[in-house]
């Protein structure tokens, strides 16, 4: 039986404030974190909610005068499969659930947002070794965001809703990627990074190119019938600004450093996880926005 190898895949990341209305954004949305058996299908399930505060400023931000606070609320349907022995494609498909509050006046919305589709061809994997002390496992791949999601959604006075609080951004969008993994008996580190090319949708707004990236070690428990896999690292995030028909968007683009805590399950076909993230460096649209500690649950099949 194949030795259970990881790896950390990192799908693209929602986008972030418009251009006329400083808001927090659903950064990190679409982040897969550790999964399980790398050689084996799986579909699954995610619950994540993160929160913001935005101001009208940096300063103002400085000086804990927000004007708004969001929460991302999002459950995501995910799945891998092997359709040849070295090519893994990975599936996302989430359904979104957005609700901001300014001056006591509520905005909500919610629907299927923008399906990812990755394929990561496996380079090299030592993972069946027995006769190695050191075991690695090292993909590339590359994938594609489709604009499957509403972005055209209005208040019921008819004013367009802010784009960041759209279930989909209206834009096709390309994804590079690459990961590895290092392992010696049950300790490992698992590293990968992800760049993003974002193109303009119907309305000429264009979301801001960004790159991610990730280091997580991990611990190996196997016990009697389960199997424990704690984990914790880092992650970090830098992305450009946002361009509305040409012209720069304000309070948009940044970076966003999070240290991460985690611990998986496996028992038999199944595995569940959660993951702990909090913000230790933070510049989000310039100063304005501020991300609070967010937390994400999984629960997957394996076949």
């Amino acid at each position: 039986m194949r030795t259970l190898f990881l790896t950390v895949a990192l799908m693209a990341f929602a986008s972030c404030a418009a251009a006329c209305d400083v808001c927090g954004c659903s950064i990190g949305g679409n982040y897969f974190g550790i999964l399980p058996q790398f050689h084996r299908h799986f579909v699954g399930m995610r619950w994540s909610e993160q929160t913001f505060r935005s101001a009208h400023s940096g300063s103002a931000a400085q000086n804990s005068q927000f004007s708004s606070e969001e929460h991302f609320r999002t459950i995501d349907v995910l799945g891998r499969f092997y359709p040849l022995r070295r090519l893994q494609m990975m599936v996302l498909a989430p359904y979104h659930n957005f609700r901001r509050t300014e001056d006591g006046v509520q905005t909500h919305t919610q629907g299927i947002g923008d399906v990812s589709v990755l394929g990561n061809y496996i380079l090299s994997d030592t993972g069946d070794s027995l006769r190695r002390k050191w075991q690695h496992t090292l993909t590339v791949g590359g994938g594609v965001k489709l604009a499957t999601g509403k972005y055209k959604l209005r208040t019921p006075e008819g004013a367009l809703i802010t784009a960041n609080m759209q279930p989909g951004t209206g834009s096709t969008d390309f994804m590079l990627s690459a990961a590895y993994t290092l392992r010696r008996g049950a300790w490992g580190i698992a590293t990968d990074v992800l760049g993003r090319i974002n193109t303009a949708n119907a309305k000429d707004y264009r979301y801001g190119n960004r790159i991610s990236g990730s280091v997580k070690a991990f611990y190996w428990n196997k016990m009697r019938k389960i199997s424990l896999l704690p984990n914790i690292g880092v992650f970090a995030d830098q992305s450009a600004p946002n361009y509305d028909q040409d012209e720069f968007a304000e309070g948009t683009g940044g970076s966003l450093i999070l240290s991460t805590l985690g611990l998986d399950m496996y028992a038999g076909h199944f595995s569940a996880g959660f993951t702990y993230q909090h913000p230790i460096y933070q510049h989000l649209g310039e100063g304005a926005i501020v991300a609070n500690a967010r937390w994400m649950a999984t629960l997957n099949y394996i076949f």
